[in-house]
């Protein structure tokens, strides 16, 4: 009976393998004990798990190409017109640079022409600019011819002076030669309109058309940030001090011009300030010259006027040691204060 059953599992197993061939590895692990069944099967599943995670990568991989083929394609044309955008807007930029640049160099040479031609004209009044003497005898002379048009002499005074002011030239000479050439009232209508009109004219080119120009000036000086800054917190105080200061008078001008607390109001207030004393005083004095000139053409002699010495002698006391001081002492109040 054992030879029996053993020749039938025999046989059984033979006919297994012969139907199954392929399945011959997991018929003959029939026999293995459970443990090394179980070891066998975890040694395949990696193999399968890895085959299956390489298909799902792939897919996944397609998948994002084609989505990112789309989103290319998509973000492609959205490049496309931002580039097309950019490009026109570089070109408008180049335009308006070069229509400045040419606007710039055209000014220039104009400038340039004008000033050679004038001084080719006027060579002889421009080398007595340069002697104290011939200077204010050129202007005495000038301001004469035109005071003996009337009015219209007096306005042609007021609209070349402001130029003269705006341009940042001494006034005080002017405005001397001008009361003796028109008299204590004319000179002093015309003088201080000019010079404001002059101050405001350099007010708003330094607001408007020489704004970058000023700029690039005023930042390569420290101080001007301090002037800024106290500007901003105090606009008419300190407009005063800048007006009042021993800055040039072309600083004064384009210097407030450029700080947006200062508005037109405030700006005519400090020059009217600051200008109508200093004009009062030069008409004064101009007033004062031509009437001793006539006297001693007439041989007479003439008190001197103390008030107006005395006027004088505050003025130069207050423009060489008084603002100097008032000047550094706020300058130095801000510096603290940054």
């Amino acid at each position: 009976m054992a030879g029996r059953k053993a020749t039938q599992q025999a046989l059984l197993l033979i006919i297994g393998i012969l139907l199954c061939p392929a399945n011959a590895s997991s018929a003959s692990s029939i026999s293995l004990p459970r443990s090394a069944a179980a070891k066998k099967h975890k040694l395949h599943r990696p193999s399968s798990f890895l085959h299956l995670k390489n298909d799902q990568l792939q897919l996944q991989q397609l998948g994002q190409f084609r989505g990112g083929a789309l989103f290319t394609s998509k973000s492609n044309n959205n490049n496309d017109q931002e580039d097309d955008l950019l490009v026109l807007s570089t070109r408008n930029n180049n335009n308006n640079n070069n229509a400045a640049a040419i606007a710039k160099s055209v000014i220039t040479t104009t400038s340039v022409i004008a000033i050679a031609t004038f001084s080719f004209l006027h060579w002889d009044k421009i080398q007595a600019f340069f002697d104290r003497e011939k200077f204010r005898t050129a202007i005495i002379q000038t301001l004469n011819d035109i005071a003996s048009k009337g009015n219209k002499g007096l306005f042609l005074y007021a609209v070349g002076f402001m130029l003269w002011e705006c341009c940042g030239l001494p006034t005080s000479v002017v405005e001397t030669a001008a009361a003796m050439a028109f008299g204590f009232k004319g000179g002093l209508i015309g003088s201080f309109v000019g010079k404001t009109c002059g101050s405001l004219l350099a007010f708003t080119l330094g607001r408007t058309l020489l704004s970058n120009v000023v700029g690039e000036k005023m930042e390569e000086n420290d101080l001007f940030g301090l002037v800024e800054r106290g500007v901003q917190r105090h606009p008419v105080k300190s407009s005063l001090i800048v007006r009042y200061s021993p800055f040039p008078q072309l600083i004064k001008n384009f210097a407030l011009s450029l700080t947006k607390p200062v508005t037109f109001p405030i700006f005519l207030l400090a020059i009217s300030i600051h200008g109508f004393p200093f004009s009062l005083l030069w008409a004064a004095l101009g007033n004062d010259s031509s009437m001793r000139l006539r006297a001693s053409e007439m041989g007479e002699t003439m008190a001197a006027n103390l008030v107006l010495n005395s006027l004088l002698i505050f003025v130069t006391v207050f423009g060489f040691v008084v603002s100097p001081a008032i000047t550094g002492w706020w300058l130095a109040d801000l510096r603290k204060e940054s």
